[in-house]
C-alpha cells in the first residue's frame, strides 16, 4: 500500500497547474528583469520592487538569485516541484487553500514587475489579473451552472478586499493631506483625481465604485460575473497589499498571510461541502 495517496479530485488538478503558471510567471520576470551586469555579476540582481536583493527594506529571500541565474533555476525548480507535490496530497479543502495562496502571492510578485521594472503603472497588473481571473474561473469552475451560487457569497469577498484597499489608501494620506489635499499620495490616476478634491469626494467615489462593482457582477451572466468578481479580488488585493508593502515597508511577510487569509475565505464560500446553492 502507498504510503501517500495523490490527489483525484479534477478542481485542484487543474488548480495547481494554474499555481504553477503563475509560480512560473514570477520566475521568468525576476529572470529577464535583470539588469545587464547580472549575468556577469549576480550581486547586482534586483527584485520586484526595482530595489537590490541586498537592500534591507521589505527584505525577501533572494539568497539563489545572489549565486547567479544558474542557481536561481535550479532552486526554483525544486520550489515548483516541492509546491506541486504538497498540493497533490493534501486534503481537498487544504489543497485548495494552499493553491490559491500561492496564487495570490505570485500575483503580487509578478504584478510588482509588470508596474515597477517593465513601467506599466496600473495598467500591467490590471490586464494580469483579468487574464489570471480568466484562467482560474474556467479551471476551477467548469460548470457554468454552479457560478450563480457562488458568485453570490464571493461578491463580498471582493468588496471586503476592494474595501481594504480604499481604506488603506485614507489612512497611508500624509498628515498635509487633511487640510491641504493637493498634496495627495495615491499611484491610481482615478482615485488620485477623486483624492485631490478631498477625504469626502473620494468616500462618495469609492460607495459608487463599491456599489457598481456589485450591482455588476450581481447582473451579469454568471460565468462573466464570476471571472470579474475574482479580477476585483485580485486588484483589490493588490492595491491593498501595496500599501502594506511599499508604504508602511511591511515586508513580503504581509501580502503573504493576507493572501493566505483571502484563499481561505474563497476555499470555504465556494468549495467546502457544507455550503448550499444561494438563490438571488
Amino acid at each position: 500500500m502507498p504510503l501517500t495517496k495523490f490527489t483525484d479530485d479534477p478542481i485542484v488538478k487543474r488548480l495547481r497547474w494554474v499555481m504553477i503558471g503563475a509560480m512560473l510567471f514570477s520566475l521568468i520576470n525576476t529572470l529577464s528583469g535583470q539588469p545587464n551586469s547580472f549575468w556577469q555579476h549576480p550581486e547586482t540582481a534586483i527584485r520586484g520592487d526595482g530595489l537590490s536583493i541586498f537592500n534591507k527594506t521589505n527584505h525577501t529571500f533572494d539568497f539563489f538569485l545572489g549565486h547567479g541565474w544558474q542557481a536561481y533555476i535550479v532552486a526554483s525548480l525544486v520550489y515548483l516541484a516541492g509546491a506541486f507535490l504538497i498540493v497533490s496530497v493534501l486534503p481537498r479543502l487544504a489543497a485548495l487553500i494552499t493553491i490559491f495562496s500561492f496564487i495570490f502571492t505570485h500575483f503580487y510578485d509578478g504584478s510588482n514587475w509588470l508596474a515597477v521594472r517593465w513601467q506599466l503603472g496600473m495598467q500591467g497588473p490590471i490586464f494580469y489579473s483579468i487574464a489570471l481571473a480568466v484562467i482560474v474561473v474556467f479551471s476551477a469552475f467548469p460548470a457554468p451552472e454552479i457560478a450563480a451560487p457562488i458568485v453570490i457569497r464571493l461578491r463580498w469577498v471582493m468588496l471586503g478586499a476592494m474595501l481594504l484597499d480604499f481604506v488603506n489608501t485614507l489612512v497611508g494620506q500624509p498628515d498635509s493631506y487633511w487640510r491641504h489635499p493637493e498634496t495627495v499620495h495615491e499611484g491610481n490616476a482615478l482615485s488620485r483625481f477623486f483624492l485631490a478634491h478631498g477625504w469626502m469626494a473620494f468616500s462618495f467615489y469609492d460607495v459608487f465604485y463599491l456599489g457598481g462593482a456589485f450591482l455588476l457582477v450581481s447582473i451579469l451572466p454568471r460565468r462573466a460575473a464570476l471571472v470579474c468578481t475574482f479580477a476585483f479580488i485580485f486588484g483589490g488585493f493588490g492595491g491593498g497589499s501595496n500599501w502594506f508593502f511599499y508604504e508602511w515597508r511591511m515586508g513580503w511577510e504581509t501580502p503573504i498571510i493576507y493572501g493566505l487569509i483571502l484563499s481561505a475565505i474563497i476555499v470555504f464560500l465556494a468549495f467546502s461541502p457544507s455550503r448550499k446553492p444561494t438563490a438571488f
